[in-house]
């Protein structure tokens, strides 16, 4: 009887020593991307303002297009990083027109200053 609760003992214990293998080679779930987190790792060269300026005046058309785009990227179709005036190109050939903050900026004096700066000084001098 005694040999019985010890037979039984041992098997617990292995049996836990198992779950716990178990529960740690078990695969950790990894946190899925959201479609604007694909798609903003695409994107260069200003890309990211762009988008930005999309959401605040189109959100839902925005959205639509993200979601898109991310499809694509996900399925391989869309591989290459898009850059950020081939995705105003692509806004605006939906009809989705919108401005973006934009400057000039020239070198003077081995600083870049923006060329409306520029201008007024050489007005004043």
């Amino acid at each position: 009887m005694e040999e019985d609760a010890d037979l039984k003992l041992l098997e617990q214990k292995k049996l836990e020593a198992m779950k716990r293998k178990l529960r740690a080679a078990a695969p950790v779930p990894k946190e899925e991307k959201t479609d604007r987190q694909v798609v903003e790792g695409m994107l260069y060269d200003r890309g990211d303002e762009v988008l930005e300026a999309a959401y605040s005046f189109y959100p839902s058309e925005t959205q639509r297009l993200v979601k898109e785009l991310a499809t694509m990227i996900r399925d391989g179709r869309l591989s290459e990083k898009v850059a950020g005036g081939e995705l105003y190109s692509i806004f605006r050939q939906l009809g989705l027109r919108f401005r973006l903050n934009t400057s000039i900026r020239v070198m003077d004096q081995g600083k870049l200053v923006d060329l409306s700066e520029k201008l007024g000084r050489k007005k004043e001098g």
